[in-house]
This record gives C-alpha cells, structure tokens and sequence, in this order.
C-alpha cells in the first residue's frame, strides 16, 4: 500500500521548493516531461514530503495538543525549560515570536506552494495526460487541506491559490470566511472527479479524505464564518458512512500498530517508514519524521520496547485529563502509568534527579516548572516496538471512521438544540461499546448524552490525534483554566498570531486581533 506514495516522498523530495521567486518557464513540452506515471507522481511529491511534519511537537499537531487541557511539557530538573515556551503555550502565554507559530505557519505555506508550484507546471502543458489531470485534482484537494489548518489556526490568512505572481508579490490577509468559501468551493468542485480509496491511493488525497475535511469545515463553519451548518456537516459524514468503505476496527489498537496499513477505519493517513531518512528540518521548517516516542518516553523508558534509542522525556497527559477516564475504559491503555519494565522484566530506573528510584509514572506532576523525571503518564497509542532511526513505521491517521461517527452524532445534537436524538446516541455509543466491551451499563442514554459528555468522548477517543485544540474551540472551553493554568485565557486566544517574523518579512499583512 505505501508503495505509490513513498516514490512520491523519496523522488518528489528532490524537487522540493517553498521559493515564490524562483524562475518560471513559459512552456513545459509534453516531450520533455510527465512522460510516464511516475514522474508525473513524482512531481507532486514535495507536497507529501512536507505532510511528514504535520505530527511534529511544533507543527499543527503539537500547537493543537500542547497548548490545551490534553498534554503538555513540564520543566524537569534542567530539561525542558527552553526559555519557558512551554509554560506560555500551556498557559496561553505565548507572544507573537514563538518559533512554533513560525514553524506550522511556514509548514502550511510551504505545502501550499509546493501545490501551486505543480499545478502551475501542470496547467502549462500543451496535452496533459489522464494522470496528469487526475493528480491536479489531488493536489488541489491536499492544498483544501492545508488551507483548513491555516483558517483553523490563525484565522485571516493570505489566499495564495497561485504560483505565477509578480515580482515582490506580498499577499495580504483575506477574510476568514473567504478563505473558508474557498476552501469548501475547491473541495466541492473537484469530489466528483477525485480518486476513490483503494491500494493506490493509500496515504494519497482521495474523494473520502476530501469528504471528511469537509466534515471538519462545516463542523466548526461556526467558529469560522459565524454561521452554522450541520446540515452539511451532517452530508459529508453521510457520505462517508454511506459509501460502505469503512467501520470501526474490532481492535481499536488495531488503528494505530505497527503495520497498520490494513486498518477499516483510517481514512487519510501520513505514512511513514523506518526505511525512510530523517529530516530534522532548517531555516524554521519542521523535521518531517514521527518521533511521538522520543518526546514522551523517558530517557530509559524505551527499553519498554527495545527501542533503538532513548526517549528525551518532555511530553505527558494533564493529570486531570487522564484521571477523567473511567478506569475500565480500554482507551486509558495509551497512557504509560506505573513502574516501567524492559521487555525481559528487568526494572528500569530514574537517571536525573530521582538517578537510582524505579521509573514510575505518576499521573500527578508536583508543578508545571518544578516536575520530577518520572512524573506524569506518557502517550504509547501508536506502536512503539523496536523503533528505530528515530522514526516510527506506524502511519498516522488524521482522519479515522470513528471520528466521523462522533461528528455527525454532535452535528445532530446542535442541529437539535444540544440535546440527543436517537440516532446521534447510537452512533456514540458504536464507539464507546468498543472501549466497554461486554459493558452495556456504560452506554449513553438519551439523558446522559449532553454536549459535555460528547466533548468528553471525544477526548477520550482521539487522545493524542491532535483534534484537542479544534475541538476545545468549538465547544467555547479553549480559554477555560485547567491543571496548570489558573486564569482564564482572553477570547483572543482561539486564534493563534500571525508570526512576527512573517509581519516582518511581509509588511502587507495584519496581526489579529489581541496581539
């Protein structure tokens, strides 16, 4: 299944390019170039290399995770203070400068462009081919994608759907409901003549990736243009639901092993391969490898899983998030708490400032700058068995079937005043029986199933999917105090700043508002 799209990553990344200012040439003969599939894939390879840093602590996973009541990074001993970034992001904090802001902006851009970029070549062809056609479709529906992250995360940001711009081109910021029209209109336009899912299009842009990006988009059309739309939200998990395509894995660690290329439930996915060279990522581009493991598992605590190479120790749950999951829930398994093993049983043990104690995870931290090595419990929801070369093999799915049953269970709740029909209960409880199995005491009703509840479930269901933040907006508890953050954010910080160092380097656009 990878097997398409890694001649994508390893050929496409040599053409790689994010410089607006780069010579164009008036005509690409259909002789010189795109004469066989695989270059035209090729060609439309740098858009996919830079998805492999969407998972990145500093790239739109990390700022939707790291900055809500799911997880953060706590200042251990001498590790982790790094000027007290993480401190602000978890406190709402942050200032305009934050090179994480930079990051995932120049992430979402430079994916943007690399899409231009092919098209424009594409669009220059006397006779394209049906591939070549086909693949403009994609890469359009990817660059939709890359566009919601931008609406979702910073809000009023530049519309570049072009590649061909004049000399000193200096966009400026566009309405966030017009970049949010756009972002539907392309979708809408191109879903009759995108792919469907199968083999070939694994890990590619396909007719349901776009139907669920949709989903997103009228999901939260709310938070982005003030006017809801749950009908459509409602149409796009339907077709998704209808298509037969997909249904919940029996095992929900199933989505997320190993090998995990066979599961009924991903929908979109980034995939990755120990096979493939780590990119640690310069000039503010973020790495593009999936190194979850590093960032959580403590120094010693890879030796859980015969891992290649030690953990760096930084991220772990909120204390109060992990305690909000009923003991019996399966799900509560992706956090690592208690005394830690080898895989031959030995003990394993501190090394900094607890050197010679047992490693346990505890679920409390003493405090956000004053935490121990061991504290807090740390993520393992991905398979992080023998890994290697700083890379996980797993792929990592942005968007899975359960996701989509939870969205159109909520649209039917708001459609529906808040409360829950019989039909969004159902589609909850399809999820959560999979976590309480042989449990039925533990499903909603239609009297248990509130709002609040639904928010809880969703935490529980995508922990560390980096849906937390998007979630968390909706739901006007973004900017509440939580473990850690004893004030109450301004309503300004449901929207990230516009970097400093993109005000700086493009005088035509405007910080938002609050910064």
């Amino acid at each position: 299944m990878k097997k398409n799209l890694f001649i994508l990553m390893m050929c496409g990344g040599l053409f790689a390019c994010t410089n607006l200012d780069e010579d164009i040439y008036s005509s690409i003969k259909n002789e010189d170039f795109y004469q066989s599939e695989r270059q035209v894939l090729a060609s439309a390879g740098p858009a996919y290399v830079n998805l492999r840093a969407y998972t990145n602590p500093d790239s739109p996973w990390g700022l939707n995770t790291l900055t809500t009541d799911e997880m953060l990074i706590p200042t251990r001993g001498i590790h982790w203070y790094n000027g007290g970034i993480f401190q602000r992001y978890h406190r709402h904090e942050w200032t305009t400068s934050e090179g994480a802001f930079n990051a995932s902006w120049t992430f979402i851009y430079s994916s943007i462009n690399s899409c231009n970029r092919t098209l424009y070549q594409f669009s220059q062809l006397e006779e394209p081919s049906e591939t070549v056609t086909n693949i403009g479709y994609e890469l359009r529906g990817l660059r939709a994608f890359y566009f919601f992250n931008a609406v979702d995360m910073f809000g009023n940001v530049p519309l570049v759907d072009r590649f061909d711009v004049p000399e000193g081109y200096a966009p400026e910021n566009e309405d966030r409901k017009a970049v949010f029209d756009f972002t539907v209109g392309e979708l809408n336009e191109i879903l009759p003549n995108l792919a469907a899912p199968g083999s070939d299009m694994y890990g590619r842009f396909h007719k349901m990736a776009a139907y669920a990006t949709l989903a997103k988009l009228y999901l939260n059309a709310e938070v982005y243009t003030g006017q809801p739309m749950w009908d459509e939200a409602i149409a796009a998990c339907d077709a998704i639901i209808n298509s037969g395509l997909y249904s919940l894995q029996g095992d929900y660690f199933a989505n997320f092993a190993k090998q995990n290329q066979g599961s009924t439930e991903n929908i979109f996915v980034i995939p990755y391969s120990e096979t493939l060279p780590t990119d640690w990522g310069s000039g503010g581009v973020p790495a593009r490898s999936f190194q979850h493991h590093l960032w959580g598992i403590h120094f010693n605590g890879m030796k859980r899983f015969a891992g290649e190479n030690g953990g760096w120790n930084g991220m772990c749950a909120v204390p109060s998030f992990y305690k909000s999951y009923d003991s019996t829930d399966i799900r509560r398994q992706i956090w690592l708490q208690g005394l830690q093993t080898s895989t031959s049983g030995e003990i394993l043990y501190c090394n900094q400032e607890r050197a010679g104690e047992p490693l346990i995870y505890t679920a409390d931290l003493t405090g956000l700058e004053t935490a121990y090595e061991n504290e807090g419990v740390r993520l393992a929801k991905y398979d992080y068995t023998a890994a290697k070369n700083f890379e996980l093999e797993s792929d990592f799915a942005i968007f899975r079937y359960a996701d989509i049953l939870l969205m159109k269970a909520e649209a039917l709740m708001r459609k529906n005043g808040g409360m829950a029909p019989g039909e969004a209960v159902d589609l909850v409880n399809q999820v959560r029986a999979r976590a309480f199995p042989n449990m039925p005491e533990k499903l909603y009703t239609a009297g248990t199933l509130t709002l609040d509840a639904m928010l809880a479930e969703r935490g529980w269901e995508l922990a560390g999917e980096g849906w937390r933040r998007n979630d968390l907006v909706r739901f006007g508890q973004y900017i509440r105090p939580w473990d850690f953050k004893e004030q109450a954010s301004p309503q300004t910080r449901n929207l990230f700043p516009i970097p400093q160092s993109q005000l700086n380097a493009n005088p035509s656009l405007s910080q938002n508002p609050g910064y």
